[in-house]
């Protein structure tokens, strides 16, 4: 989905979307009922915590650290879900966030790699998925979190379409 702007070699060189500090944690990924099934499938016995009618990984913290990893990273071999990953996953850096009342298409200020691209690129990468992106966030809301300035955003919904239209 990000070939355009990011390699999987760039990505499973980096994995920091698959790290979390505790600052951080409310960008762990929204895992459906789909992506649970998949999940225990591959990893059994994996715990979830429902969060305000959320659920997410549960993840241990590192010993002597503020990290904590995705349970379903397998530092040698990638995600264990390969490309069946939860959509938070498969659309970082982009996250979906709700700004002045709007949904907002941001780009996360911690990935390393795509700061180094042309900023046309990732605004017309985020362009072409929008569609894709918003009607995800029209399945699962929870994904849509609130606005944290320092991410900059790529585009706004367009709230002028009425469903009349």
């Amino acid at each position: 989905m990000l070939s355009k702007i990011l390699s999987k070699a760039e990505c499973a060189e980096c994995k920091i979307c698959c790290s979390f500090d505790s600052y951080d944690l409310w960008e762990t990924p929204v895992v459906t009922d789909e992506i649970m099934e998949r999940s225990l499938e591959v990893k059994p016995g994996q715990r979830f915590a429902d969060v305000d009618g959320t659920r997410l990984y549960i993840m241990e913290k590192e010993p002597d650290k503020d990290l904590y990893y995705c349970p379903m990273l397998d530092h040698k071999k990638g995600c264990l879900l390969g490309d069946n990953k939860p959509f938070d996953c498969r659309i970082w850096p982009f996250r979906i966030m709700r700004f002045e009342g709007r949904r907002v298409i941001v780009i996360s200020p911690v990935c390393p790699t795509v700061f180094n691209k042309p900023i046309s690129e990732i605004k017309e990468l985020a362009y072409e998925l929008a569609p894709v992106i918003f009607a995800e966030a029209d399945r699962t809301p929870q994904m849509v979190k609130p606005y944290i300035a320092g991410y900059p955003i790529m585009l706004a919904e367009d709230t002028s379409k009425t469903s009349a239209e």
